[in-house]
Parts: structure tokens; C-alpha cells; sequence
């Protein structure tokens, strides 16, 4: 059986990884990851099996934390000043990067009567 060899190698992972993280920082109205994705030849299911492959190569998983980082911010930033549809924020920040709702919870014992 003859295979198509791969033109996603880790070099070209780490030139998409850059120019993605370029174009992230030069529009500041990027909110959501997906976005960067548009005009690429490539979808964003393909840069999540890039992330999975190459997860050991640190260039690459830095530049992806970064890029979720920046995301993250700009969505959070946008919730705070109103630039943004609070719902649509506050689910996204939930479902993609951990944010949760404080939780109180009471551990108080039952007081135990030492008379009897």
C-alpha cells in the first residue's frame, strides 16, 4: 500500500503555529480560536491532531498555550467592559478555559451532645 507522505511536518506545524499566533495578535477583534482558521487550507480538527502529535515539541505547545491565553483574556476583557454578549462569553470562558462558578460549601460538623 503507498501512503501520501504528510506535508504537516513539525517544521510546517511550527510556521502555521507562528503565523497563527501573528495574526492573532495583529486583530485585536479575534475572540474565538476558530477564527484563525477561516482562509487557512486546514480546519481547526486538523490543529488539534497537530497539538496531539507534537504535543513533546515545546515551541509548539507554548505557542498554543499562548494563543489560548491571549483568547482567554480578550473574551474576558471584552465580558467586563460590555463588548460582548455576557451569555456567549461566560460559556465560552466556562466550556474552553475552566472557568467555573464559586461554589461555598459548609463543612460544619453536627455538634455531638458529650453528656450522655
Amino acid at each position: 500500500m503507498i501512503t501520501k507522505p504528510t506535508i504537516y511536518t513539525e517544521r510546517y506545524v511550527k510556521k502555521e503555529m507562528k503565523f497563527l499566533l501573528k495574526r492573532l495578535k495583529d486583530n485585536k477583534e479575534v475572540l474565538f480560536k476558530k477564527t484563525l482558521f477561516i482562509d487557512r487550507k486546514y480546519t481547526y480538527q486538523r490543529f488539534s491532531e497537530w497539538i496531539l502529535k507534537y504535543k513533546n515539541i515545546r515551541k509548539i505547545t507554548d505557542t498554543k498555550k499562548k494563543i489560548d491565553e491571549i483568547i482567554e483574556s480578550r473574551l474576558a476583557e471584552s465580558g467586563l467592559h460590555s463588548k460582548s454578549n455576557p451569555a456567549l462569553t461566560i460559556f465560552n470562558l466556562k466550556n474552553n478555559y475552566g472557568w467555573k462558578d464559586k461554589q461555598e460549601i459548609n463543612l460544619s460538623l453536627p455538634k455531638i451532645d458529650t453528656d450522655a
